[in-house]
């Protein structure tokens, strides 16, 4: 989720640049779009979608009220920010628009809303003058507060018109079906023919602190998972000792009668196979509803860990991930644990003594 997050707004799975773009993310030193070059980026296998982006900052002003801004103009047909998606109020803008889209928390800074106008000061290509007034015609919802400040968004066409870029864009980035194979597709996207010198940037280069500290969080979850395991294997264990005792003179007595004792151990294991199937299904039917309740309705952090987590510009929250694989991994897992468990009435069964097993 978190790298989700980065990605579909600010970098990509992989992002291509004029070399040394990365270093000073300067509106001067940008690429030329080649629509051949977009075109072969889009038929590499493992390559959703290529997005181009102009990025640039500006001075926004309404009335008597002003703020700095980050501007990112794109293509909201195919971008990777999935504006549908994030859209609260108006509409998303067409490519060929000549309005703007908005965060809630700027649109709430100027007390404007759709239909109504701000005024863009800024720096265009090669120190050009940009400036223009664009009216509002979306207000977008995002889960960081400093994106939902601060960020403009408007069409390609009309960015390049305000920073005098002409067919220049900032970066293109690279949206993957499968984020492990950004080892594959980069050097295919380093061999192709460019205008100019460029690099090809994966996202572990361009947010490895965001990264260290997702790994450092998922070691955390092991080690807090490997802990629950133990307690769920004590509580089955403890389960079916408690039934294996309880029913030790009723063990003894079968025995006694000719059953054979693999044959008695197969019917506790029936029944123990019954009670953790019913359990893990349970555990799942009581379960599932919170997650997606979570997944919908995130728990804010803390406001020292809300800090902490906005300076890395992810969403401040505990979200849940509704991934039906994973439960049913955890689910077998614990299904395992029960049979494993079940090897203590098997020993119990196969050394049992009936007479004394009958006088207790």
């Amino acid at each position: 989720m978190m790298i989700d997050n980065m990605v579909s707004i600010s970098t990509g799975h992989l992002q291509v640049h004029k070399e040394g773009y990365w270093e000073d993310r300067s509106i001067d030193n940008i690429m030329t779009l080649d629509q051949d070059v977009l075109k072969e980026m889009n038929s590499i296998a493992n390559v959703n979608r290529a997005c181009p982006r102009i990025e640039s900052f500006a001075w926004i002003t309404a009335d008597n009220l002003g703020k700095g801004a980050i501007l990112i103009g794109l293509d909201p047909r195919v971008d990777v920010m999935e504006l549908d998606d994030k859209l609260v109020d108006g509409e998303v803008v067409g490519m060929d628009d000549k309005s703007i889209m908005i965060g809630e928390g700027m649109a709430e800074y100027f007390g404007i809303t759709i239909g109504d106008t701000l005024v863009l000061l800024g720096q265009g290509y090669h120190a050009q003058t940009a400036a223009a007034i664009y009216p509002v015609g979306g207000i977008l919802h995002f889960g960081n507060p400093e994106f939902s400040d601060k960020l403009v968004v408007m069409p390609l066409k009309l960015a390049q018109e305000f920073c005098s870029t002409e067919d220049r864009v900032s970066s293109i980035l690279i949206e993957l079906d499968d984020i492990v194979a950004h080892t594959e597709v980069k050097p295919k996207l380093q061999g192709l023919q460019y205008a100019e010198a460029v690099s090809v940037l994966d996202y572990e280069e361009m947010i490895p602190e965001v990264l260290e500290a997702i790994q450092a969080d998922r070691i955390g979850g092991k080690i807090f998972i490997g802990i629950l395991y133990v307690i769920i294997s004590f509580g089955i264990f403890g389960t079916i000792m408690m039934m294996t005792a309880e029913r030790k003179y009723e063990y003894g007595v079968l025995i006694s009668i000719g059953m054979h004792r693999f044959k008695l151990f197969m019917i506790t294991l029936r029944e123990s196979i019954l009670i953790a199937f019913i359990g893990v299904l349970m555990g799942f039917l009581v379960a599932f509803p919170l997650i997606y309740k979570l997944h919908h309705d995130p728990i804010p952090f803390g406001e020292e860990e809300m800090e902490a987590f906005q300076s890395f510009g992810i969403e401040p929250a505990y979200y849940s991930v509704i991934d039906l694989v994973l439960c049913f991994e955890h689910m077998l897992i614990i299904f395992c644990i029960a049979m494993v468990v079940n090897l203590y009435p098997l020993v119990k069964i196969m050394t049992l003594r009936p007479v004394e097993a009958m006088r207790k």
